[in-house]
Formats: C-alpha cells, sequence, structure tokens
C-alpha cells in the first residue's frame, strides 16, 4: 500500500527535523515486496499474530532499552496493533491467545498503559491523548497508528498532521515522544 510508505516518509521526515525519537518497524516487518512478513501475519491483511507482536515488543524494547532502564511510566497509544488486536479476544480459544507488543516492554521499575483501541483513527487518537494519555502522568509516549485512516480514504498528510500534533502536544506537556512507523500490509 504505497499510503503506507508516504505516510511513513512524512513521520520520518518529521522526526528528523524535530529530533523525536523515532523507530522504523515498517522496515522490520516488510518482506520484499512491501507486505507484511508471513511469519508475523495473522492472516486477516493487517494484523499481528502471536509472533509478530512479540518481535514488534522486543524490537521497540531496544529502541527504547534507555527508558526502559529507569522507572517511567510509559503511554502506549494508537489502533488495534497497540491494543494486541485480535490475541486479547483469543483468549476463550485454548492455545490461541498472545500478548500485545506494549506488555513486552514492561519492566519491574516501568509501568506500560496500553491506550490502544481497534479500528480507530489518528483523529480518536488525539482525542485519547488529551482524555485519557495526559491525565496518566506518563512521562513517555509511544504513538503507532495511522492505518485506520488510509483504509478509510485518509490522506497520507491529513494522518500525518493528527500524529504531529499528538508528537507536539506530548513535548508541550513534557512527555517525550515516540513515533514508530505504520507496519506494513498483505
Amino acid at each position: 500500500m504505497q499510503e503506507i510508505v508516504e505516510l511513513n516518509e512524512l513521520i520520518k521526515d518529521h522526526c528528523r527535523t524535530n529530533k523525536i525519537r523515532f523507530i522504523d518497524a515498517y522496515s522490520e516487518f516488510a518482506d520484499g515486496s512491501g507486505r507484511l512478513r508471513k511469519e508475523y501475519s495473522y492472516g486477516d491483511g493487517g494484523h499481528l499474530n502471536g509472533a509478530g507482536y512479540r518481535r514488534l515488543g522486543e524490537f521497540i524494547a531496544l529502541r527504547v532499552a534507555d527508558l526502559l532502564a529507569h522507572d517511567n511510566m510509559i503511554a502506549c497509544l494508537g489502533d488495534s496493533i497497540t491494543e494486541g488486536y485480535p490475541g486479547h479476544l483469543n483468549e476463550l480459544k485454548k492455545g490461541n491467545r498472545w500478548k500485545p507488543y506494549t506488555a513486552y516492554l514492561e519492566r519491574p521499575n516501568v509501568k506500560v498503559l496500553n491506550f490502544g483501541v481497534s479500528g480507530d483513527t489518528t483523529d480518536g487518537m488525539t482525542m485519547r491523548l488529551f482524555r485519557d494519555v495526559l491525565k496518566s502522568r506518563s512521562s513517555v509516549c509511544i504513538t503507532l497508528g495511522g492505518t485506520n485512516d488510509l483504509l478509510g480514504g485518509v490522506p497520507p498528510g491529513e494522518a500525518f498532521q493528527n500524529l504531529a500534533a499528538i508528537y507536539g502536544e506530548c513535548e508541550r506537556q513534557n512527555i517525550l515522544p515516540v513515533a514508530v512507523t505504520v507496519l506494513p500490509v498483505d
């Protein structure tokens, strides 16, 4: 999906220009044709399986290891990938459950809050930033979202404007923003 590549380029450029911490998860999860690698795909076109969530969590944890080494409260803001869909629904099916990527960030001295909502857009994420994240008194906000905007026909530039506003508001509130690129779909 070319729109994902375009949105991710906007995120990368903005983060470089504004010295915002940035994690390129797209490159880690894309196969040679720009699709979600099969070993990480749930099979529905855009969600991760248990191995995918584990890999995403470990991948992000490596890139924020310095933040996980201190007493921090980390808010994870996003859509179904942050929430852990569909793993949280599979708890009723024997042997078919897994944790969201946020679970792999947990450390004894770090509290991780999952503000992911399946199907949500960057508009909804912006509302949750003000309603939930800012009130949580988190010191870090990891933001991963935008796929649902693009699937709904929102242009990449418009989705990016919402993400850039989230990063900016975090900085204004003395919350360290961490931007994560949108994952590929298959």
